[in-house]
């Protein structure tokens, strides 16, 4: 687990320390009438709000906070989230790749990320949902999801902001022994990428489980279940951007494979984000 560190205010590059009833936010402090500071006695790796952040432990604090808890929707969500219909060139993979909304369905208590099966044809169909929010630097990021069984995909929870801006988690489908796919893309174009793995749940494919990433000024930070699991230190992004969720395929059989022969349907329980805006304090 992360060694706990003094709660901090990380607004851009802006970073202040949190102690006893500071006015280093909000202007009040970690005062009754806006919450109580300290972890959560009822689950103590839980966010805590204080004031007008959430303070996560060992991490640091953050001034926006957004849950989207599928199992209580019927359908898309009308504010927060919106859905991909990017094009993406082949480039040296044999297929491009198409992400449409017929693709993207909240049904069964989870938000499911389809590519359907028995395609043979560029543009591969898949699915991708990003935050509406595109100014996002910095947070702790929690998807609750479960994996497909059909080989041919790859499925993705990560920040982006470019080629050279980006981290993510992914898992291949025609892969799972492979793990997790932790990586911090290189920074300088054309450079190396920082990457590593763990292993993923014995039951990923058939069982709800959350992966989480934590995005931070000097490291990420990758933990399945609540448990650290990673902690890159090189190639950190270090520009605002948006956080995306995706499942796709481009027929390259060194990464995703596929495409996938049935349909292949990643599953999000939830989404619980913590982070910070460049173009937003927060709401005080």
């Amino acid at each position: 687990m992360a060694t706990p560190v003094t709660p901090m205010l990380q607004m851009g590059a802006l970073a202040v320390p949190l102690t006893g009833t500071t006015s280093a936010y909000c202007g009040t402090g970690c005062q009754p009438a806006f919450g109580t500071c300290g972890t959560s006695t009822t689950n103590p790796g839980a966010p805590v709000q204080s004031g007008c952040v959430w303070v996560v432990n060992g991490v640091g604090s953050f001034t926006h906070q957004q849950t989207f808890d599928f199992s209580q929707l019927s359908s898309f969500p009308t504010t927060g989230l919106s859905i991909s219909t990017d094009t993406i060139g082949a480039g040296s993979s044999p297929y491009s790749q198409l992400y449409t909304k017929a693709n993207v369905q909240v049904t069964g208590g989870s938000l499911q990320l389809k590519v359907p099966g028995g395609q043979s044809a560029s543009p591969i169909l898949g699915a991708e949902v990003y935050t509406t929010d595109n100014d996002i630097l910095y947070g702790s990021v929690r998807t609750t999801m479960e994996v497909s069984s059909v080989a041919g995909t790859c499925h993705g929870a990560f920040f982006y902001k470019a080629d050279n801006q980006e981290t993510d988690i992914e898992i291949l489908t025609g892969n799972l022994a492979s793990g997790q796919h932790d990586t911090n893309q290189n920074v300088v174009l054309g450079g190396q990428s920082t990457t590593s793995t763990n292993p993923l749940p014995s039951d990923a494919t058939t069982a709800f489980h959350e992966y989480r990433l934590d995005w931070l000024s000097d490291r990420t930070e990758f933990y399945l279940d609540g448990v650290l699991q990673q902690t890159l230190t090189a190639n950190v992004p270090s520009e605002a951007g948006t956080w995306l969720w995706n499942n796709w395929s481009n027929g390259d059989q060194a990464w995703s494979a596929g495409p996938p022969a049935q349909d292949d349907i990643l599953k999000i329980g939830k989404i619980d984000m913590y982070y910070n805006r460049t173009g937003s304090a927060g709401t005080c």
